[in-house]
């Protein structure tokens, strides 16, 4: 039986630097951050648009002097929210245009419980209440939208005829019956074969690219344009999609204004701010970096508090690596398709949220009962290591909310979102407790990094048998195979955060909590509410 020795070494001159230098520059990263996102962010009013029973809390950005040239409405994706659309909506808005940003059902601060024809009914009553009360022009307005909510945009126009429409990323819709005035459709050269495909669909059916001036002033133009390099997510920030944006509206606006007889904007009008793109983008990062960095000393306090820590061993009764991975795989499989007849968590009314949080209680359960004595031998839970784990997972989470929704997402928890993260936490502590179990103590050299490796194959296992779900089993869940870089990259930071707690504390009941935690965040606060 292999120890895991507890007795520290004397601290190295590094490291001791390390520790002084780390939290200088979190708090620096931090400062740094907050003031490119204060420096280049605009005035904002919030709105909430009553209609047809729809209750949609608005985000309304005024351009910095003058009258407006035009209006745009930008519609958020599946599982996304206004937020995430303000990088976008900034330069909009630099560029002489209001722009509009709700929320839909179920997300973000829309407590409204969601469905794809809800959104979408939603959405027409919005734009609709918009004109009625003589807010916005459709002579002047452009609808944009991303994922799903440029499948929306695409579909108002059957109802709601405007200047033009820009779809970004389109995902699949039922075919409208006519095609929006002055199209501009736009889709990354890595996105989703499914969105590749619609795009191909929407082109087929409008014909080939026209964007001369006469085109736009007869509300016919179309183009489709691949953005190289760029994923589904990554077309919210990419620079060409904005410059595109901003071109295509200028050319409606400009033919628009033109037969109203009011100047035209001018290009330069429309790429007036362009730089705080970069300004927002950089500021959002370097804060979320330094609260990375400032995590390290924030889990060595923690540490303290929790010791004397527990001496673990590599124990015998731990599967060994290959027969770990087969039983991942198993316990994967029998998850989807018990899943598949009755999916325990359905109470949670959470899009996609009910289905990822049983099958990780699924998945745990089975793994702990493969696993019993190893469980047995593993569970001795003492306060002095879980209060730490709670108040620190607490504490990580509420810090990276609280700046996520400062100007990138809606992270931070509303009321409806705090109680399924209560009802979420007991399913996803089941699924992290039995991780800790079966891939044992943290070590060091390569048997650390083999344990990385087997964490690695398990989380993939789960993915890959969800994509065979999805496409043999037809579960529906293709929320977890679109955001599948989100959970990898979220995975693996959470994976380096908890082995760093457990290597302090010795305690997989300690560990698995913190991880429970900031998991059972993460499904709580990014997943649509039904």
């Amino acid at each position: 039986m292999r120890r895991v020795s507890q007795t520290k070494s004397p601290e190295k001159p590094w490291w001791l630097l390390a520790r002084i230098v780390l939290p200088i520059l979190g708090v620096v990263w931090l400062i740094q951050g907050a003031y490119a996102i204060h420096r280049d962010a605009l005035p904002r009013r919030t709105i909430a648009l009553e209609a047809a029973g729809c209750h949609m809390p608005t985000t309304v950005l005024d351009p910095p002097a003058g009258q407006p040239i035009g209006t745009a409405i930008v519609f958020h994706g599946l599982s996304a929210n206004r937020r995430i659309m303000l990088y976008l909506a900034q330069n909009l808005t630099n560029s002489g245009v209001r722009v509009y940003l709700p929320d839909l059902p179920g997300h973000g601060d829309n407590t409204d419980p969601f469905s794809f024809a809800r959104a979408a009914d939603c959405a027409e009553a919005a734009v609709a209440s918009l004109i009625r009360s003589g807010q916005i022009d459709p002579k002047t307005t452009v609808i944009v939208g991303h994922s799903m909510g440029a499948a929306i945009a695409i579909r108002l126009a059957d109802h709601i005829p405007v200047a033009a429409t820009i779809a970004i990323s389109p995902a699949p819709l039922v075919s409208p019956q006519r095609i929006p005035a002055n199209l501009l459709v736009l889709r990354g050269q890595f996105d989703i074969g499914i969105v590749r495909r619609e795009a191909e669909a929407i082109s087929n059916a409008a014909g080939i690219n026209r964007d001369s001036p006469e085109d736009f002033a007869q509300n016919r133009a179309f183009r489709l344009e691949s953005v190289a390099h760029a994923s589904h997510t990554s077309m919210l920030f990419d620079p060409v999609v904005l410059s595109e944006s901003l071109e295509w509206i200028s050319q409606t606006l400009g033919s628009s204004l033109q037969r109203d007889s009011t100047p035209a904007p001018t290009m330069f009008s429309l790429m007036h701010g362009f730089h705080s793109f970069a300004g927002c983008l950089t500021g959002s990062a370097s804060g979320l970096l330094g609260i990375l960095v400032l995590f390290l000393p924030c889990v060595a306090i923690a540490g303290r508090i929790a010791a004397p820590p527990r001496e673990e061993s590599e124990s015998p009764l731990r599967p060994s690596r290959p027969l770990l991975l087969a039983e991942g795989a198993a316990c994967s499989l029998a998850a989807v398709f018990l899943l598949k007849l009755f999916v325990p968590l359905k109470f949670l009314h959470i899009y996609t949220g009910d289905y990822l949080a049983s099958l990780l209680f699924i998945v745990g359960v089975l793994l702990l009962a493969l696993n019993w004595r190893a469980t047995k031998s593993s569970w001795s839970p003492r306060m002095r290591q879980l209060i730490p784990a709670a108040f620190l997972g607490f504490a990580t989470f509420l810090a990276l909310s609280a700046w996520l929704d400062w100007q990138f997402y809606d992270a931070w928890l509303n009321a409806p979102r705090w109680l399924r993260f209560a009802e979420i936490l007991p399913a996803t502590y089941v699924f992290y407790f039995a991780e800790e179990v079966v891939l044992g103590p943290v070590l060091q050299g390569k048997a650390r990094a083999s344990r990385f490796a087997v964490f690695l194959g398990l989380r993939l296992e789960i993915w890959l048998v969800c994509l065979l779900a999805y496409y043999e089993l037809g579960s529906g869940q293709m929320l977890i195979l679109l955001l599948v870089a989100f959970f990898a990259i979220t995975s693996i930071l959470l994976r380096l955060a908890t082995d760093a707690f457990r290597l302090r504390t010795g305690s997989p009941e300690a560990a698995a909590l913190f991880g429970a935690i900031l998991a059972s965040w993460f499904i709580a606060a990014v997943l649509p509410l039904t």
